[in-house]
């Protein structure tokens, strides 16, 4: 089983071999709703924080916006604002952490058009 972007799936049809041994699942994109906002929260409460992380509906949708609603994205994104909040002593993810959050490598550093701030609120 195989899960992936669009791009996967078309390197996978490409080779009939492993078209043949692995089956294609479909994952939609993160939207803006209450699916997402559970998402984020199992997310935040996953990671090994010793304060709440409160975010208000702005950040939500900022993070949306910088990933694209891409699943693994928003993973890194989250575990990347984690490790900031561990080593700056903050020990949890605030709005001002996701609204300043910028990819520090180059995998990271994805096409995604990031609307202005102001526009997410």
């Amino acid at each position: 089983m195989v899960f992936g972007v669009n791009e996967a799936l078309e390197a996978i049809r490409g080779d009939d071999q492993l078209a043949r041994r692995l089956d294609e699942h479909f994952l939609p994109l993160w939207e803006d709703d209450v699916e997402f906002s559970r998402l984020i929260q199992t997310l935040i409460a996953a990671m090994a924080l010793d304060r709440r992380s409160g975010l208000t509906v702005a950040s939500l949708r900022i993070i949306l916006n910088v990933t694209g609603g891409v699943t693994s994205r928003v993973f890194t994104m989250i575990k990347s604002l984690a490790i900031d909040a561990i080593e700056s002593g903050e020990e949890r993810i605030t709005d001002e952490a996701v609204q300043a959050w910028q990819p520090i490598w180059a995998k990271h550093a994805w096409n995604v058009r990031r609307r202005p701030v102001a526009e997410l609120q």
